[in-house]
């Protein structure tokens, strides 16, 4: 029972009793239970614990608590707090992110322990008879390799089974694989060949028994579900097992009484579990800015620490000497002669200034808030549960809702900038109808045909007629009803024969010949039955000698029948490149190749049918060879193609398919208003180029006005794609290299100053207008009717002075990555792509070229190249951009696992990309509302929840920092221990609430307003700018509290703490006040923590804790005495008001003077900005009134500002060249030139309806 080698294993199969030796050896396999648990009881703590401390922001408060506790038991430093004001709120936080995901896992364990015991019956070879066979009741746990296992109809399969025995006829059994790759369909599984002529050797279960001992050799375990290679050792005889007799693990046997197999793999080895993954941890784009945030913060906290260790050193020389009341060594000479009390003063002299900054550091340690981690993670829960319970995206037809399968990317799906997708089954229904066909000369097609095709169509009917006769048209059905792999169902509540297919494509074909006349009826291991009647010819029976399976890389399928009267046929079907290549030339090509392209043009899906025909001695030695490939042990899989390829060439074409796959519902809307969004979209499918494009006008992918970029291989030379990428970069980057000099750029910059100081003039009086309007008496109506006169009037008078004829040039310097049309796409194919991909200067060609458009479309491309074609854009564009891949089938996994957001659709083609997703859909027009409201909502209120985060704990640092200075810079804390160690606690329920419920405008604007989608994909709220904003405001408001305390309280002879906590509970109010400007939705359950909040510190933990005397004796009664004194409740009222009010001016002025587009969105949505219809139409893309409201606020020729702007988002500027830029750069250039470029223009060449070009600009925000 050793293994072979290490790509082979040996196991007895239990037909007989096992020996000692053999029970030992079987043992060495592994168990079949299984474990998805991540902890046990001992490894729990030690996991859970690492995976909390892989966050910095954990680790940096486990570092604080060991400063403290070495500032407080020993005499490096001194530390201004005690070790359990960070240690506890640490170990709580800690304890709750435990506790979460010990449940979690608990519940994996408990489905574990259920999934282990469930019962199967196992054959006891020792107890059975001939006569009497006897199956044992085991847990699936207990089943060993080796076994013959008894399965059921409807019963699950406990492990991984060659099929030895059926009770069906020819010992087949039926199963579905639906919890493995998610398809419903039913698949044959045959028995192996062990018996005499290849064909199953037992005709009951009891033959099995006392045949001597067996073994098979076979694959050691791997992942791959839709292979397996061995050679079964039964009866004396050799026999091969291929994917068509295992039985795997997780399949549900079906239409079969039961069957008997040999367990090949148990538990981990099965490879259900060794194709399973855990689930993914995937770092959301939020998550790595806050670590970023964290190391700034950091790093201020130490600069922080170093000027206050400065002013203690400071303050130290200057008056040393002078605190000899402190015992200070350098002061002991200058004790007054009449002091008695530090006559016994232990003198220590001055502490190392060192020492200092590390309990400056503790004090300190409030600037990076402990609750952040487990806010966030919070959020993120609500955020999938919002996802998972939204009706607008539950599909009722299929009983299918939203999922949200990774919680923590929900705001990474408000930043995508790149959508990947597949076509067949994701923007199409893969819903298949077969329409048309082409045999010999002629065209079919079902129904009248509206196409304009340049040839007539005849009806779909003629073609049975043709098939009387024999010819093409009988083998055209004969390849379509012989070469599938359907398996016939019958319908228990109508009784009729249902196809069940492995692909939509097969159902379509098969049920298209049985409409016209070759029906298949019945179907064993070995043969097929048809019914032929429909073109007079009977019933047929052909026997199946050999299938060769469809794959990605051969990308056809074939099958050797032989008919009753002992003719071998060879009939094949695949894609057209493919078959055509291994075709004989015919008179019929010529008209062949006309078909496909027009029916590709149409956006069918087409497929080549062929037939080669052997004489039997022909037939029988290419089946020899076959067999003998079959049954290889090793390089099985390597022998079979070599063995097929010998057969599947010299092929006579007898026709080809056309299929239509209808579009989703509103597919094109939604893609649409994705692409309106700042969006591009890359659609990668294996159509060929044809189909691809004719969908993509349908799905409005491409637009009439675009100018297409066809990128292919000349007769598949390399060097052809690499010259064609080269001539395309040169001729695009020509608008890059022209320059303005010294003079020009100088007059520019101070004309554009004079006109921006007027327009600065205008802004400034518009809104002082408008309010004596307002006050003025006058209607709404009346005043809004004049402000639209007058802003049509100025956008009116800029759009004049435009001189369309004049060429704007785009700044110096400006690199062709940064160049951006909305009227360019890019068309490849995957020969070219594969000569790309891996040579790195034509990846940055290709990616330079691919940039600048607006949508590309990968055909004829590969699994393995649509992941590929992911991880060039996500590791070579620059800055990092947020790329989603969404797709139905297993051919996505790929690059739904490659992207940073995988999103699976719940199609036709089974549930892979559902298991290898981040989230789940049913349609693809759910996934508008998946990124346009859900992800824009969870980005911005998940960012200001962070923001606001560090904000609270920014002021509370710096009102230490500033009693710093009344404090001798001492390291003293203004605040008692237990009060400060609570501040994130109190605090703690705003940032949530801002995070799980905030929304700062309705759905309906944001559907409205496409590019209000902005904020996420140019990171507009989580930014270098935007947090300075935020510690700048926080520093003001900690100035703000602390000095305007100071003034009306000062250091009162009540004692420090009364001070202290007087300026926190300031502090406490004014933070709610921010927290609720900040909060855009009110809801119960906000008002309640909002309320709550206040009432927990001041109505249960002050009281409380003022009066437990045992435990803080320091503190005792400090709040009776604080609310007592009317100064409190003044600066309770007077400070967080002030807070609120400058707040509520900043913003006020932000809006009205320099406001954002956002900003604008929102006055939309409220119903009070005074620009409405002139922001709808900025809105909705009218780039007049865009280019105006921009040249009339001078924005547009600061492109210095732009460019620094732009810097600090760590983004690239982006420069728009539009239509008539395109247009002049293609104009010039010969036809032949331009077909050698692959550049299609769609008004110069009349593809598509004409369009205009304007003037080169470059757009910003809009």
């Amino acid at each position: 029972m050793e293994a072979s080698s290490e790509m082979w294993r040996t196991a007895c199969v239990r037909t007989a009793p096992f020996s000692q030796q053999e029970e030992a050896e079987c043992k060495k396999f592994t168990d079949n239970s299984i474990s998805t648990g991540k902890y046990n009881i001992i490894t729990f703590w030690g996991k859970s614990l690492f995976e909390q401390f892989a966050r910095l922001a954990n680790i940096y408060f486990l570092v604080i608590s060991m400063m403290m506790m070495v500032g407080t038991y020993t005499d490096l430093y001194d530390s201004p707090l005690t070790p359990w004001t960070t240690l506890g709120p640490l170990s709580f936080v800690l304890a709750v992110s435990m506790f979460k995901e010990g449940m979690e896992d608990i519940k994996r364990h408990k489905s574990d322990a259920t999934i282990n015991s469930t019962l199967t019956s196992v054959l006891d070879v020792e107890s059975s008879t001939p006569e009497d066979v006897v199956y044992v009741k085991k847990k699936w746990k207990d089943v060993k390799v080796g076994d013959i296992v008894k399965v059921n109809n409807n019963e699950d399969i406990p492990a991984d089974l060659v099929l030895l025995y059926s009770t069906e006829e020819e010992s087949v059994a039926y199963i579905e694989t639906a919890n493995i790759d998610g398809e419903t369909n039913l698949k044959i599984r045959n028995a192996a060949n062990t018996g005499a002529n290849n064909s199953p050797a037992f005709e009951t279960a009891s033959a099995i028994l006392n045949n001597g001992s067996s073994s098979i050799v076979y694959e050691t375990p791997n992942p791959y579900i839709h292979t397996f290679t061995g050679t079964l050792d039964f009866m004396g005889k050799k026999t091969p097992v291929d994917q068509g007799n295992i039985l795997l693990r997780g399949a549900t046997l079906r239409n079969t009484r039961f069957c008997l197999g040999a367990c090949v793999y148990t538990g981990s080895d099965t490879k259900i579990v060794q194709n399973s993954r855990q689930s993914r941890t995937k770092l959301a784009n939020i998550d790595s800015t806050v670590n970023t945030t964290i190391y700034l913060i950091m790093f201020a906290q130490c600069i922080l620490s170093a000027l206050t260790m400065v002013g203690y050193t400071a303050f130290e020389a200057r008056k040393g000497d002078e605190m000899w009341y402190l015992c200070n060594g350098i002061a002991q000479d200058n004790v007054p002669a009449n002091t008695t009390l530090y006559n016994s003063c232990t003198w220590e002299s001055s502490s190392d200034a060192w020492g200092y900054f590390f309990t400056f550091f503790i004090l300190y340690n409030n600037f990076i808030p402990i609750s952040l981690y487990v806010t966030v993670e919070m959020c993120n829960y609500a955020h999938a549960h919002y996802i998972d319970n939204d009706l607008e995206m539950y599909d009722e037809e299929q009983d299918v809702p939203a999922a949200a399968r990774t919680s923590n990317l929900g705001s990474d799906l408000g930043q995508v900038e790149y959508i990947f997708s597949d076509k067949t089954g994701t923007l199409t229904q893969n819903v298949m109808r077969f329409q048309k066909a082409s045999v010999g000369t002629a065209s079919y097609a079902v129904g009248e045909d509206t196409s304009d095709a340049p040839f007539a169509c005849l009806p779909m009917g003629k073609l049975s007629d043709e098939a009387r006769g024999g010819g093409d048209a009988y083998h055209f059905l004969a390849c379509l009803g012989l070469c599938h792999t359907i398996v016939l169902d019958e319908n228990e509540e109508t009784g009729e024969i249902e196809y069940k297919a492995e692909s939509p494509d097969e159902e379509a074909l098969v049920s298209a010949a049985a409409s016209l006349g070759f029906s298949l009826v019945e179907r064993t291991s070995a043969s097929m039955t048809i019914d032929a009647d429909g073109i007079g010819q009977g019933k047929k029976k052909f026997t199946v000698h050999a299938t060769i399976p469809f794959d990605s890389a051969r990308k056809r399928m074939s099958v050797l029948v032989e008919s009753e009267g002992g003719k071998f046929t060879l009939y094949s079907k695949g894609a057209d490149n493919i078959m055509l290549e291994r075709a004989k030339k015919s008179k019929s090509l010529e008209h062949m190749n006309q078909h496909l392209s027009a029916y590709a043009s149409e956006g069918l899906r087409t497929l080549v049918l062929a037939k080669k025909d052997f004489s039997a001695g022909d037939g029988k030695a290419w089946l020899k060879k076959w067999n003998g490939a079959l049954s290889a042990t090793e390089g099985r899989a390597d022998r079979m193609a070599e063995v097929a390829a010998q057969v599947e060439t010299g092929l006579d074409l007898v026709g080809a398919t056309a299929i239509e796959d209808a579009l989703q519902e509103d597919v094109a809307n939604t893609i649409a208003d994705l692409m309106k969004c700042g969006i591009k979209l890359w659609v990668l499918t294996g159509d060929k180029m044809e189909t691809a494009i004719n969908i993509g006008y349908s799905c409005k992918v491409l637009q009439e006005d675009m100018t297409l970029i066809k990128l292919q291989a000349i007769d598949g030379d390399p060097e052809s794609i690499a010259r064609q990428l080269g001539k395309l970069v040169q001729h695009f980057g020509q608008v890059t290299r022209l320059a303005k000099n010294f003079f020009e750029v100088f007059n520019e910059r101070l004309d554009d100053t004079k006109a921006g100081f007027q327009n600065f003039k205008k802004r400034v009086s518009r809104p002082l207008r408008a309010g004596s309007r307002l006050f003025s008496g006058k209607s709404r109506g009346e005043s809004e009717e004049g402000r639209s006169r007058e802003g049509m009037g100025e956008s009116s008078g800029t759009l004049e002075s435009i001189d369309e004829e004049t060429e704007t040039i785009l700044p110096e310097g400006v690199d062709l990555s940064q160049l951006e049309s909305q009227h360019m796409a890019l068309i490849i194919d995957g020969p070219s792509l594969a000569h790309i991909l891996g040579d790195r200067e034509l990846e940055r060609q290709l990616l330079q070229l691919a940039c600048i458009c607006k949508a590309v479309i990968a055909c004829r491309v590969s699994p393995s190249q649509k992941a590929l074609i992911v991880r060039l854009v996500k590791k070579n564009v620059s800055p990092t951009p947020m790329t989603l891949a969404i797709g139905d089938g297993a051919n996505d996994v790929g690059m739904i696992q490659e992207a940073q957001v995988g999103v699976g659709i719940s199609g036709k083609e089974g549930r892979q990309a559902v298991n290898s997703s981040d989230f789940a859909i049913a349609q693809f027009r759910f996934l508008r509302r998946l990124l346009m409201v859900h992800g824009r909502w969870n980005y911005r209120r998940l960012c200001k929840c962070i923001l606001y985060s560090f904000y609270k704990n920014i002021v509370l640092t710096f009102m230490l920092f500033f009693y710093g200075f009344m404090a001798a810079f001492s390291g003293k804390s203004l605040f008692e221990d237990m009060v400060y160690s609570g501040y994130n606690f109190f605090l703690g329920m705003p940032p949530l609430m801002i995070g799980m419920f905030d929304k700062d405008m309705s759905q309906r604007t944001m559907l409205r307003f496409h590019r209000v989608y902005m904020s996420g994909r140019e990171r507009m709220d989580l930014n270098v700018p935007t947090l300075a904003s935020w510690m700048s405001q926080g520093v003001f408001d900690a100035i703000l509290i602390f000095f305007m305390c100071y003034a009306v309280v000062g250091f009162s002879s009540d004692g420090m703490y009364i001070f202290g906590t007087t300026c926190y509970s300031a502090l406490i109010l004014a933070m709610m006040y921010r927290a609720a400007g900040a909060t855009f939705t009110w809801n119960p359950v906000v008002v309640f923590f909002w309320v709550g909040s206040i009432i927990l510190y001041a109505g249960i933990f002050l009281p409380i804790y003022s009066n437990w005397y045992s435990y803080a004796p320091q503190f005792y009664g400090v709040a009776y005495m604080m609310i007592e004194d009317s100064v409190f409740w003044l600066i309770i009222c007077l400070v967080p008001t002030c807070v609120l009010v400058f707040d509520l001016a900043r913003k006020l002025w932000r809006s009205i003077f320099v406001p954002t587009i956002i900003d604008h969105a929102i006055e939309v949505d409220r119903g009070i900005t005074h620009d409405t219809s002139e922001m709808i139409r900025v809105y909705e893309g009218d780039e007049g009134t865009i280019r105006g409201i921009l040249e009339a606020r001078g924005e547009q020729a600061d492109d210095g500002m732009y460019k620094w702007w732009m810097a600090f988002n760590e983004r690239l500027p982006k420069f728009r060249f539009d239509r008539r830029k395109l247009r002049l750069l293609n104009r010039n250039l010969p036809p032949e030139t331009r077909a050698d470029l692959g550049i299609v223009d769609t008004e110069t060449d009349g593809v598509q309806t004409g369009f205009v070009f304007d003037h080169v600009s470059k757009e910003i925000g809009v």
